[in-house]
């Protein structure tokens, strides 16, 4: 068996699939419409405009998966790192009590949330490690989670969907992005049973492997710590 500070696992987002296809489409549309507008300017402009238009938004959305992080997790024997374009988070192993799929009610049908969960014990060290910019793109991100709690009255709705008031945690005192999202997740908490919820976008397999993959991480590291 490899020593414990060897192992490293990589996982990379799924987020950047097609990045190329989109870049030569994108490229591809653009410069046949510049052609054809020499041309039928005259005669076809709005759908000219609408093709042209395609043709940057498919551009935007490929230098947006360029500019994405290569690898979305670093997992070591010590911690789970995650990766996004907005920031980072770090978290030791000891602090997760759970992973699991995020069950929910859409419409009277039971379906699994886009997510993966992780409850923890304590959000004290998700919170020293949590980047600002991160922090407040989670907000926006998980949104759609808090209404869907509300609508299915797992929750109340908050006075303030953002709460921006300073949050006092151990005797350390976190305001701002940080803040608000840590009153977000506890929130979150409430109704779905987890504080961090890992986007299967952000997985290089299947949502259950690589669930699997952090429950035998998980389980391993508890061995291991345990001997």
């Amino acid at each position: 068996m490899q020593k414990k500070a060897q192992r490293v696992i990589q996982v990379k987002p799924n987020s950047k699939h097609n990045r190329l296809f989109l870049l030569c489409l994108g490229s591809l549309l653009l410069c046949v419409c510049l052609l054809l507008n020499l041309v039928f300017w005259d005669d076809y402009r709005l759908p000219l405009i609408f093709i042209m238009s395609a043709s940057f938004i498919m551009l935007f959305v490929a230098l947006l998966k360029f500019l994405e992080p290569p690898i979305s997790y670093f997992i070591t024997p010590e911690i789970i790192s995650y990766y996004h374009f907005n920031g980072h988070w770090h978290l030791p192993w000891q602090d997760i009590l759970r992973i699991g799929d995020i069950p929910a009610d859409i419409r009277g049908q039971h379906v699994k949330l886009p997510y993966l969960g992780i409850k923890l014990n304590s959000l004290a060290n998700i919170a020293q490690t949590i980047s600002p910019r991160l922090a407040n793109k989670l907000l926006h991100e998980q949104l759609e989670l808090l209404m869907l709690a509300v609508k299915n009255r797992e929750i109340d709705l908050p006075e303030d969907l953002i709460n921006f008031e300073p949050f006092e945690l151990n005797g350390v005192t976190y305001k701002g992005p940080i803040a608000a999202w840590l009153y977000r997740t506890e929130e979150l908490s409430k109704a779905y049973g987890y504080h961090l919820y890992l986007p299967i976008n952000s997985f290089d397999r299947e949502s259950m492997e690589f669930l699997g993959l952090l429950k035998e991480c998980h389980h391993y590291i508890n061995s291991y710590q345990g001997n």
